[in-house]
Formats: structure tokens, sequence, C-alpha cells
């Protein structure tokens, strides 16, 4: 275990590969991944280090293919795969197949479908 020195010398060092990544051209998101922090802990470490990044608003507006994530969705692939494959987060692929009206599966995928229709939900280790 760290001491608080150690911990202190560690959080000091990441934030300034974080800054350094920033310079170089990597998104937030990039940098949050790699380091497995929160976008917006992530943010405001940067802002801390000196980093003049956007305004902070309510999510990042992008273009998604709507009409293939839903074409995928329907094909069978599930929210976070999709979510993967566009590199948007599972809530943002969510939202948008709800507001096109697409119906959820369940969670458990085929296996809970197929307990609900026949009626069965015992679960079997």
């Amino acid at each position: 275990m760290d001491t608080p020195d150690e911990a202190r010398t560690s959080r000091t060092e990441r934030n300034r590969r974080m800054l350094e990544s920033w310079r170089a051209g990597a998104s937030i998101t990039e940098i949050a991944r790699e380091h497995g922090l929160s976008l917006s802990w992530t943010g405001r470490l940067l802002r801390q280090e000196g980093a003049v990044l956007p305004e902070i608003r309510q999510g990042v507006r992008r273009e998604l293919d709507v009409p293939r994530i839903v074409r995928e969705y329907e094909s069978g692939s599930t929210i976070q795969s999709i979510a993967d494959a566009h590199q948007a987060s599972y809530g943002t692929i969510r939202r948008l197949l709800l507001r096109e009206r697409v119906t959820i599966r369940p969670h458990g995928g085929q296996n809970a479908l197929d307990r609900r229709k026949t009626g069965n939900t015992e679960r079997h280790p």
C-alpha cells in the first residue's frame, strides 16, 4: 500500500501524463479510458493542470449513423457492442434506440426471451 506521499506523487505523475496526452491531441474520452477515470473527473483534473477545455455542457453533439445502429440492434447486436463499434456510450445508444421507438430486449438476451415466452422463470445454475 502506498504511503500518502507516494500516492500524491503517483497522482501528480498521472496528471502530468494526462496533460501531455491532451496537448498531443488525445481526446478526453481517450485519456479517461487510458487512466480508468470518468469523463467529468478527467476534465476536472486537466483543467486543474491548466488545460483549456471546451466549456462544460450536456454531452458532445456528434453525428451517429442512426439507421445503421437500429439495423444492428434489430439484427441481434447488443447495445454494448454497438456502443463500442461506434465509439459511443451505452447510454447514448440506448437513448437513441428508445427515441427511434425500438423495442429494447430484456437483459439476458435470448435466454430471457425464451423464459418469458414459456412462463418459466426458474433459474438453473
